[in-house]
């Protein structure tokens, strides 16, 4: 028997679930279907898989990480479900889903893991218990299900479980969070229902055990069954943790679970179901350990787990069994092994940014990470050793500079990377004055270790110049020279109490007791400079001329920081352009109706209006002739930090 690490001796101690063997405590909760969907093409499915055998290739050995959808059978025809999750056609009838399904269980069941499917029933609109909305921030109309309608959907409960058995998945786990039908069902604040699915606990629990009836009457003890159950619903009228642990134990009185899984998040507030860097790291483990003292099936946790460290006191605290771990997969495919080889400071650490889920959920864009941009391309060959040699010289470390020589340093070719500050990290760096973004600092401090690694000649506090490049003679010439504050060219703009954004977050500028911040960028620095503000105890309305509050960041995030900035007392004002700023007072207008506003007693007006890219030292190479360089980053055009890391792989790769 292999010995427990000395490392994470709780992490690498063997469990048994069900009839699963673990040789570890670490699962991975089901993400993958936002990099690709495998009942799509070929190449669809060949990433999806890509992405889970890269992972058990390196020690993940429970991979709950097949999304199984429910049959939308009962809407009418012509009908399209809409919301997360809202799928008309079910998986298992998909007629690539046995044959894709069977082959990866085959493959993950190679290196000695297992793998689940969670069956989900999302279609939380328009299907609903009773009618009853199920969160504040969306009005769709719901259709109540009626009887027969319950009972046709049991039945593709039971379909899907015998499909999953006969393609050799190793369990279930059942979907009852996140505005599941599951959960409408179970929760007092969207069950109002009078027949035998409402009107008691017992009735409202209903659903949830049918369905785990059925199952186990069609495939026994074929199939390991676990529920995914949101601890507490933090939401008005909702279970609380008490109520949730007596619908736990009721569960577990069936006799039909053998493990449950918990987590925490409300519908779409604060905190949602994949919490942001706001919040803290494991943070609502003793919830798990609350339902672990009262349950005798092992209990999973998930929920912010983002290194090792953290799931080794979550399970030597015994809060949990299990520790489930999602986008630190994302960052770092290699997280269990390193733990294993008591390498963990060197994981690639998830900064918890989220916009793995808000760039493919908000803008429609391929999955990316932002720490990592191989993430969803296992399946694709990595960069290949450079077959000529050259000499490239970088210029800006910011996350785009230090990704981009990094690259080419790991694949052969000589790099010189100069940045003119004494630190590496660009506005990465400055975004981390902000206590939530500390993690950002881990993340810098880890690529700067890879950098000196890989042998890059690392040259901070030096100013580039078309001079001193021409003096290093690169064959390549990367300009990652990042961007400058966008003006705001209106009346008032120059004077001394209006503040840019960033000199606010380095130190470099004093503010009043009261703030305005004028909003002119859609993701998240007018609310990373508002957060800096109130934590100074400064009173702060923000004025947007968009429509919404930063529309570029999702729902996974966005209830984290508004409740951090609402409950310091922060005001907020949407559709307003500022026209003039004078002292004591700032002018807008309503940007659809032209109407006017004043807004008063303002000692301090703070810019976060983006940023332009900075191309002052493209243009003197232009002009002087010297060498054409190639522009990445925010020098090309501003943006996320997913967006510069993902074009200075691509870039690097092929040097």
């Amino acid at each position: 028997m292999v010995a427990e690490p000395q490392h994470f001796p709780h992490i690498f101690r063997p469990l048994r679930i069900g009839g699963m063997q673990l040789s570890n405590r670490i699962m991975a909760p089901p993400h993958g279907r936002i990099i690709a969907d495998p009942l799509a093409s070929p190449k669809e499915a060949e990433r999806f898989s890509g992405y889970w055998l890269e992972r058990v290739r390196n020690g993940l050995c429970w991979v709950d990480g097949v999304n199984t959808f429910i049959d939308n059978r009962m809407v009418p025809r012509g009908y399209a479900p809409s919301g997360l999750g809202a799928i008309l056609r079910g998986s298992v009838h998909n007629p690539q889903y046995r044959d894709r399904m069977a082959r990866l269980a085959q493959d993950i069941h190679a290196h000695g893991a297992v793998v689940t499917a969670q069956v989900i029933n999302q279609g939380a609109m328009p299907h609903s218990a009773s009618g009853v909305l199920a969160n504040y921030t969306n009005n769709a109309g719901t259709h109540t299900l009626t009887g027969p309608e319950i009972a046709r959907m049991i039945e593709d409960y039971v379909l899907v479980a015998r499909t999953v058995r006969d393609c050799g998945l190793d369990g279930i786990e059942l979907h009852a969070n996140h505005e599941d039908v599951l959960q409408l069902f179970l929760s007092p604040a969207t069950n109002h229902r009078q027949d035998e699915y409402g009107g008691s606990a017992e009735g409202r629990l209903k659903l949830l055990t049918d369905v785990l009836a059925a199952i186990r009457a069609e495939v026994g003890r074929d199939l390991t069954l676990g529920i995914r159950f949101n601890m507490h619903e933090l939401f008005e009228g909702g279970y609380d943790l008490d109520e949730g642990i007596a619908i736990a134990r009721a569960v577990e009185a069936t006799g039909h679970i053998d493990f449950f899984h918990g987590v925490i998040g409300n519908n779409w507030g604060a905190p949602s179901y994949i919490q942001p860097h706001l919040y803290g790291v494991a943070q609502w483990s003793e919830m798990a350990g609350r339902y672990r003292a009262a349950l005798s099936v092992p209990v999973v946790y998930s929920g912010r787990v983002d290194s090792p460290e953290a799931a080794e006191a979550v399970l030597a605290r015994g809060h949990a069994d299990v520790v489930g771990v999602a986008r630190g997969f994302f960052a770092d495919p290699a997280f269990v092994a390193k733990a294993r080889q008591g390498r963990s400071a060197q994981i690639v650490p998830c900064i918890g940014c989220n916009d793995c889920l808000h760039a493919v959920s908000v803008e429609k864009l391929p999955f990316g990470c932002a720490v990592n941009p191989r993430a969803g391309r296992e399946a694709d060959p990595p960069p290949a050793r450079a077959a000529q040699p050259r000499r490239i010289v970088v210029v800006g470390a910011g996350p785009a500079g230090m990704e981009a020589a990094a690259v080419a340093a790991e694949r052969g070719h000589a790099v010189v990377l100069l940045e003119r500050e004494e630190a590496p990290g660009g506005q990465m760096r400055l975004a981390a004055a902000v206590p939530e973004n500390r993690q950002f600092l881990a993340y810098i401090d880890r690529q700067h270790h890879r950098l000196r690694a890989a042998g890059v000649d690392i040259r901070l506090g030096t100013e580039a110049d078309p001079h001193a490049i021409t003096a290093l003679s690169p064959d390549v010439l990367l300009l990652a020279t990042g961007s400058r504050p966008r003006r705001h060219a209106v009346p008032g703009a120059e004077l001394p109490f209006v503040i840019e954004g960033r000199d606010l977050l380095a130190g470099r500028a004093q503010v009043g007791r009261r703030a305005l911040v004028v909003a002119r960028e859609d993701h998240m620095q007018p609310l990373t400079v508002a957060s800096a503000l109130v934590e100074r105890g400064v009173h702060v309305r923000l004025l947007y001329q968009t429509p919404a509050v930063a529309p570029l960041v999702g729902k996974y995030s966005i209830g984290a920081i508004m409740a951090r900035l609402t409950a310091a007392g922060a005001e907020l004002r949407v559709m307003e352009r500022v026209t003039a700023i004078a002292p004591g007072r700032v002018a807008t207008r309503n940007v659809y109706s032209g109407a006017e506003a004043l807004h008063e007693g303002f000692d301090s007006v703070v810019l976060a209006c983006g940023a332009e890219p900075e191309t002052a030292l493209a243009e003197a190479l232009q002009a002087q002739g010297v060498i054409a360089p190639l522009l990445l980053g925010d020098a090309y055009v501003p943006g996320r930090i997913l967006a510069a890391t993902r074009e200075a792989y691509e870039i690097a790769s092929r040097l």
